[in-house]
Order: structure tokens, then sequence, then C-alpha cells
């Protein structure tokens, strides 16, 4: 097939390797040219737009940071140049693989030909990615997502049908959020035993292998651990799919308690100035600070002090009803 790939971050360059890989014929785009020879070298065109790269394509992956990101380069506008929708030629698909908001990717499918976008994220990273063991969600019809299933499985481990245009977002961002929720967690309790005394050696060898620690925390174990925090996902980008997480809470008139609070330690992280590589810096934010506000510690009431809850009861005095027998 030929595949246009548009946005050549870690997973867009991934996705584009992969299809080389397997015998496409790749067109990439991205907003700063020049950015990757070893692709160009390896067969693929770089188009100098959305549009010119989406013209001869039969598939066009979409793989940006972001919501602004996705209308620009699909609708057209700012540096970007023409957008890819209209740029469609007859039969051709546009997928959305990049983590937005439902909404954003309802429009995509209004603003173009019928039945021709598909909202297509991804579970897995970049190197996951490389392998084809990624596995996608798809929200759209799925005559589209079945007349795509050559691509698909050489892209991919397999793909889920998540229903109409919107829904594989829906899912993606619950993912991600429980994903940044899980390794704040984790990286609290490595801030925790820190202060009290506990080797990272111990803290590896026992979390690694526990059973309450989840496969994607225990992934990003040794980046918590390290002091480099390496890896793919940014803090700014966990914040903004957090945030995407938070607005469909609100939507759904759901109390957003621990993405809220996760995505306040990535906000400090972020105001810090430090450029991390991975969101695994989170526990950065969870260093000794003031005390937090909590039940105080239990221990015996100093002397003299009145005792804690309710008084014994005692004789009824002479006249009164008693107790209520109800």
């Amino acid at each position: 097939m030929r595949v246009a790939v548009l946005g050549m971050g870690q997973m867009g360059r991934a996705f584009a390797g992969r299809a080389l890989g397997r015998g496409h014929r790749v067109a990439v785009w991205n907003r700063s040219p020049g950015r990757v020879p070893e692709l160009v070298e390896a067969g693929a065109t770089e188009a100098p737009s959305p549009a010119d790269a989406a013209r001869q394509a039969d598939v066009v992956l979409v793989v940006v940071a972001d919501d602004a990101a996705v209308e620009e380069v699909c609708l057209g506008g700012g540096s970007s140049g023409g957008g890819a929708l209209a740029a469609l030629r007859a039969g051709a698909v546009l997928a959305n693989v990049s983590t937005v908001s439902p909404g954003t990717v309802r429009r995509l499918a209004d603003a173009g030909p019928p039945d021709a976008v598909l909202d297509t994220p991804v579970m897995g990273g970049p190197a996951a990615i490389g392998r084809g063991e990624g596995r996608l969600l798809v929200g759209g019809p799925v005559a589209t997502m079945d007349r795509l299933q050559p691509l698909w499985s050489d892209l991919s481990a397999g793909q889920v049908h998540c229903g109409p245009v919107g829904s594989a977002s829906v899912v993606k961002i619950l993912s991600n959020l429980q994903l940044v929720v899980g390794v704040g967690v984790l990286a609290e309790a490595v801030a925790t035993a820190r202060e009290h005394g506990v080797d990272d050696d111990l803290l590896r060898s026992v979390f690694s292998d526990s059973a309450v620690v989840s496969t994607a925390s225990r992934a990003r174990l040794d980046s918590i651990l390290a002091p480099e925090h390496p890896g793919w996902f940014p803090p700014a980008l966990a914040r903004k799919d957090l945030r995407l997480a938070i607005a469909l809470a609100r939507e759904g008139r759901v109390g957003a308690r621990l993405g809220a609070a996760a995505e306040a330690l990535l906000t400090t992280v972020i105001d810090s100035g430090d450029e991390w590589p991975d969101f695994s810096a989170i526990v950065e934010a969870l260093g000794p600070g003031p005390a937090l506000p909590g039940p105080a510690p239990p221990g015996p009431a100093p002397q003299g002090s009145a005792p804690q809850g309710p008084a014994p009861p005692g004789p009824v005095p002479a006249g009164s009803p008693g107790p209520d027998p109800s």
C-alpha cells in the first residue's frame, strides 16, 4: 500500500520504519523538514506538506502531539500548509493515531469524505511499534477498518473495534490514565521507601516481582529509580493525556480525584524547568517537603488530656424518659 505518515516524533518514525520494512511505499512529513534522513535513505519520500504527503496515499496515518496539531495537519492552516483531509484521493482513508479528545476526531470525520476517517490510537510504545507488537484501538466503520486489514497486519499485533469514531480515543485516554496514575503510585512508594532508608536495589528486587505492581508500572520501575528517568513519553504529553481524561470524567459527572492528583504532580515536574525524557520523573515531585495534612499518628494520650471518643453511659437522671425503646 501507499502509506503517508504525518508527524516524525518517535511514534511516527516507528510506524514509518515498520511500514517500509514490510514493503509499503511510504511518504513522510514533519513540521521541521530533514529530521529523518535514515527513513529517506531506506526508501521513504519526504513531502513538503501534509497535503502533498496525502495526495497519492491509500492510507494517511496522523501521529502528532495534540488536538491543535491534529486539526492543523488534517484541516490545514498554520505552518503546515494545506490539510491532509482535503487532499485525500477517492477511496483513501485517514487514520488518526494521535491521542486526542474524541470530539476532535469526530470533527475530522464530519469534515472528511463519508467513512474515510478512522480513530486508531495505539497501545504500545515506539519499540513495540517497530516490532509490529502494538495493538490498535479502532473507532469508525467496520467496513473501512476491514478494508485496511493487510496494513494493520503488517503494522500491529491486532486491532480492537471499539465502536464509532471517537470511541477508540475514549478507551485510549482512559488507558493512559491508568498508566500514569499507576506509575505515580509506584513513584510515591519509591520516594517514601527511600526516606525510610530502603535501598534502591531492594526496591527493584521486590517491586519488579510483585503481583501488586502492574506490568505497565513495572516496566517503568528502572526509569523511576534512575536519576535521568530515561524513556520516550515526556511529562508534558502525559499531562496532556491526564487532562483529556479529567475532561472526560467531568463530562460524565465523575469525580476525577486520582487523575487530578497525578496531573498536579506532573505540573510540578514540568514547572521545575528540567527536561526529563519520561514521565517517570513524577518521582521528582515527591521528595521531602512540608508535612501533608492528615490524621495524627496513634500514640498514648498526654497525661491529663480528655479521653478520646464518646463518654461512657451514666445513670439516667431522675424523671427523665429513659432510652427510646423503638
